[in-house]
Protein backbone atom coordinates (compact mmCIF):
# COMPACT_ATOMS: atom_id res chain seq x y z
CA UNK A 1 0.00 0.00 0.00
CA UNK A 2 2.93 2.14 0.47
CA UNK A 3 4.27 2.36 -2.95
CA UNK A 4 0.63 2.08 -4.44
CA UNK A 5 0.46 5.96 -2.29
CA UNK A 6 3.84 6.81 -3.57
CA UNK A 7 3.33 6.04 -7.01
CA UNK A 8 -0.47 7.96 -6.35
CA UNK A 9 1.43 10.92 -5.39
CA UNK A 10 4.41 10.66 -8.01
CA UNK A 11 1.51 10.92 -10.82
CA UNK A 12 -0.22 13.97 -9.29
CA UNK A 13 3.13 16.03 -8.74
CA UNK A 14 4.25 15.26 -12.73
CA UNK A 15 0.46 15.91 -14.40
CA UNK A 16 0.36 18.93 -12.18
CA UNK A 17 3.72 19.94 -13.70
CA UNK A 18 2.30 19.34 -17.54
CA UNK A 19 -1.00 20.93 -17.13
CA UNK A 20 0.64 24.67 -17.23
CA UNK A 21 2.04 24.12 -20.88
CA UNK A 22 0.83 20.87 -22.51
CA UNK A 23 2.44 22.08 -25.80
CA UNK A 24 5.77 22.62 -24.03
CA UNK A 25 5.72 19.83 -21.74
CA UNK A 26 3.74 17.11 -23.23
CA UNK A 27 2.50 13.64 -21.17
CA UNK A 28 4.55 10.80 -21.80
CA UNK A 29 2.17 7.60 -22.07
CA UNK A 30 3.68 4.35 -23.90
CA UNK A 31 1.81 1.34 -23.63
CA UNK A 32 4.65 -1.89 -24.51
CA UNK A 33 3.15 -5.24 -24.93
CA UNK A 34 6.31 -7.78 -23.91
CA UNK A 35 4.41 -10.64 -25.01
CA UNK A 36 1.01 -12.51 -24.74
CA UNK A 37 0.86 -12.37 -20.71
CA UNK A 38 3.23 -9.29 -19.91
CA UNK A 39 2.93 -6.05 -20.46
CA UNK A 40 3.54 -2.54 -19.39
CA UNK A 41 2.77 1.35 -18.93
CA UNK A 42 5.66 3.95 -18.93
CA UNK A 43 3.69 7.21 -17.99
CA UNK A 44 4.96 10.01 -16.93
CA UNK A 45 5.83 14.22 -18.39
CA UNK A 46 9.06 16.60 -19.94
CA UNK A 47 9.88 18.78 -17.25
CA UNK A 48 10.04 22.27 -16.82
CA UNK A 49 14.09 22.86 -17.46
CA UNK A 50 16.41 24.19 -19.68
CA UNK A 51 17.79 20.69 -20.44
CA UNK A 52 15.33 18.17 -22.03
CA UNK A 53 14.44 16.06 -18.87
CA UNK A 54 11.48 13.91 -18.00
CA UNK A 55 10.33 11.94 -15.27
CA UNK A 56 7.20 9.57 -14.27
CA UNK A 57 6.51 6.00 -13.19
CA UNK A 58 6.24 2.47 -15.11
CA UNK A 59 3.83 -0.25 -14.18
CA UNK A 60 4.39 -3.62 -15.20
CA UNK A 61 2.04 -7.02 -14.86
CA UNK A 62 1.14 -9.96 -16.41
CA UNK A 63 -1.86 -11.87 -17.31
CA UNK A 64 -5.15 -11.30 -19.69
CA UNK A 65 -7.06 -9.39 -16.69
CA UNK A 66 -5.72 -5.67 -17.19
CA UNK A 67 -7.22 -4.68 -13.69
CA UNK A 68 -4.43 -6.91 -11.93
CA UNK A 69 -2.49 -4.00 -12.72
CA UNK A 70 -3.73 -2.54 -9.42
CA UNK A 71 -2.45 -4.87 -7.04
CA UNK A 72 0.44 -3.83 -4.77
CA UNK A 73 2.95 -7.10 -5.40
CA UNK A 74 2.85 -6.01 -9.15
CA UNK A 75 6.87 -3.84 -10.13
CA UNK A 76 6.40 -0.20 -10.15
CA UNK A 77 9.25 1.96 -10.64
CA UNK A 78 9.78 5.33 -10.45
CA UNK A 79 12.17 6.95 -13.49
CA UNK A 80 14.40 9.97 -14.68
CA UNK A 81 16.06 11.12 -17.92
CA UNK A 82 18.23 14.14 -19.09
CA UNK A 83 19.44 14.72 -22.11
CA UNK A 84 22.90 15.88 -21.99
CA UNK A 85 23.94 19.28 -24.63
CA UNK A 86 25.72 17.93 -27.98
CA UNK A 87 29.30 18.63 -27.42
CA UNK A 88 30.08 21.66 -28.99
CA UNK A 89 32.33 21.10 -32.67
CA UNK A 90 30.72 17.47 -32.64
CA UNK A 91 27.46 17.11 -35.34
CA UNK A 92 23.96 16.86 -33.98
CA UNK A 93 23.43 13.43 -34.88
CA UNK A 94 25.52 12.72 -31.68
CA UNK A 95 23.41 12.58 -28.42
CA UNK A 96 23.88 11.74 -24.75
CA UNK A 97 21.44 10.46 -22.34
CA UNK A 98 21.29 10.47 -18.40
CA UNK A 99 18.49 8.35 -16.42
CA UNK A 100 18.03 7.03 -13.05
CA UNK A 101 15.80 4.13 -12.06
CA UNK A 102 14.42 2.87 -8.87
CA UNK A 103 12.04 0.16 -7.89
CA UNK A 104 9.18 1.06 -5.94
CA UNK A 105 8.61 -2.59 -4.30
CA UNK A 106 12.36 -3.66 -3.92
CA UNK A 107 14.18 -0.38 -3.35
CA UNK A 108 16.66 -1.56 -5.91
CA UNK A 109 18.34 1.33 -8.10
CA UNK A 110 19.83 1.93 -11.24
CA UNK A 111 22.16 4.36 -12.95
CA UNK A 112 22.66 4.70 -17.01
CA UNK A 113 24.68 6.52 -19.74
CA UNK A 114 23.93 6.32 -23.23
CA UNK A 115 25.28 8.08 -26.52
CA UNK A 116 24.31 7.96 -29.74
CA UNK A 117 25.99 8.69 -33.53
CA UNK A 118 23.58 8.31 -36.37
CA UNK A 119 25.66 7.90 -39.61
CA UNK A 120 23.92 8.94 -43.40
CA UNK A 121 25.68 6.03 -45.56
CA UNK A 122 23.87 6.71 -48.92
CA UNK A 123 20.43 8.03 -49.46
CA UNK A 124 18.63 4.99 -49.00
CA UNK A 125 20.51 3.65 -45.48
CA UNK A 126 21.46 5.00 -42.63
CA UNK A 127 23.56 3.31 -39.28
CA UNK A 128 23.48 3.98 -35.85
CA UNK A 129 26.11 3.16 -33.20
CA UNK A 130 25.18 3.14 -29.39
CA UNK A 131 26.59 2.21 -25.97
CA UNK A 132 24.89 1.67 -23.32
CA UNK A 133 26.78 1.84 -18.94
CA UNK A 134 24.60 0.98 -16.45
CA UNK A 135 25.21 0.58 -13.22
CA UNK A 136 22.97 -1.44 -10.79
CA UNK A 137 22.31 -1.60 -6.77
CA UNK A 138 20.03 -4.74 -6.16
CA UNK A 139 18.56 -3.73 -2.85
CA UNK A 140 16.52 -6.67 -2.19
CA UNK A 141 19.24 -9.19 -2.95
CA UNK A 142 23.32 -9.67 -2.44
CA UNK A 143 23.50 -5.48 -2.09
CA UNK A 144 26.53 -4.81 -4.90
CA UNK A 145 26.72 -2.70 -6.88
CA UNK A 146 27.43 -4.06 -10.74
CA UNK A 147 28.38 -2.43 -14.20
CA UNK A 148 27.00 -3.57 -17.69
CA UNK A 149 28.49 -2.45 -21.01
CA UNK A 150 26.58 -2.78 -24.33
CA UNK A 151 27.24 -1.77 -27.45
CA UNK A 152 25.07 -1.92 -30.74
CA UNK A 153 25.09 -1.52 -34.40
CA UNK A 154 21.71 -0.56 -36.53
CA UNK A 155 21.40 -0.35 -40.25
CA UNK A 156 18.08 1.39 -41.59
CA UNK A 157 16.36 1.25 -44.46
CA UNK A 158 14.72 4.62 -44.68
CA UNK A 159 12.19 4.01 -47.54
CA UNK A 160 11.16 0.60 -45.92
CA UNK A 161 11.75 1.44 -42.07
CA UNK A 162 13.07 -2.15 -41.98
CA UNK A 163 16.36 -2.37 -39.97
CA UNK A 164 18.73 -5.23 -38.94
CA UNK A 165 20.73 -4.64 -36.23
CA UNK A 166 23.76 -6.57 -33.98
CA UNK A 167 24.10 -6.19 -30.06
CA UNK A 168 27.01 -7.23 -27.59
CA UNK A 169 27.21 -6.77 -23.63
CA UNK A 170 28.88 -7.76 -21.40
CA UNK A 171 28.40 -7.12 -17.28
CA UNK A 172 30.91 -8.23 -13.95
CA UNK A 173 28.10 -10.94 -12.84
CA UNK A 174 29.06 -12.31 -16.30
CA UNK A 175 32.68 -11.70 -18.07
CA UNK A 176 31.51 -13.53 -21.33
CA UNK A 177 30.41 -11.36 -24.16
CA UNK A 178 26.59 -11.42 -24.72
CA UNK A 179 25.67 -11.45 -28.55
CA UNK A 180 22.47 -11.38 -30.69
CA UNK A 181 21.34 -10.32 -33.59
CA UNK A 182 17.74 -9.01 -35.25
CA UNK A 183 15.40 -7.23 -37.16
CA UNK A 184 12.96 -4.31 -36.58
CA UNK A 185 10.15 -3.47 -38.82
CA UNK A 186 7.79 -0.09 -38.24
CA UNK A 187 4.55 -1.45 -39.42
CA UNK A 188 2.46 2.05 -38.77
CA UNK A 189 3.17 5.10 -36.36
CA UNK A 190 4.09 3.89 -33.52
CA UNK A 191 3.94 0.28 -33.84
CA UNK A 192 6.98 -1.91 -34.61
CA UNK A 193 7.68 -5.81 -35.01
CA UNK A 194 10.84 -7.32 -33.40
CA UNK A 195 12.56 -10.27 -34.07
CA UNK A 196 15.71 -11.39 -32.81
CA UNK A 197 18.17 -14.33 -31.87
CA UNK A 198 19.81 -14.02 -28.75
CA UNK A 199 22.83 -16.11 -27.34
CA UNK A 200 24.71 -16.62 -30.36
CA UNK A 201 27.96 -18.04 -28.72
CA UNK A 202 26.05 -20.88 -26.56
CA UNK A 203 25.37 -24.34 -28.08
CA UNK A 204 21.89 -23.07 -27.32
CA UNK A 205 20.77 -19.93 -28.85
CA UNK A 206 17.04 -18.44 -28.18
CA UNK A 207 14.52 -16.47 -30.16
CA UNK A 208 11.82 -14.65 -29.61
CA UNK A 209 9.52 -12.24 -31.57
CA UNK A 210 7.36 -9.28 -30.05
CA UNK A 211 5.60 -5.99 -30.65
CA UNK A 212 5.74 -2.37 -29.39
CA UNK A 213 3.24 0.47 -29.45
CA UNK A 214 4.47 4.55 -28.69
CA UNK A 215 2.32 7.25 -28.30
CA UNK A 216 3.57 10.51 -26.64
CA UNK A 217 0.96 14.11 -26.43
Amino acid sequence: MTSLRSLTLFLAVILSASTANANDRPLIWTPVKNSSESYAMRMGSRLPTDWEASAGTEVSFAGSNLERVTRPNRPVNFWGSVKLPSPRGKAATNTADVSVRLNGLTGSRSVSVSRSRSLTLTPEFAAQLDDFYTLNYDHGGDRRIDMRTTSSVRILSTSTGTSIFARGSRSTRDQEWQASVGVEQKVLTGINLRANIDNLAARHKTGSFGASYAHKW
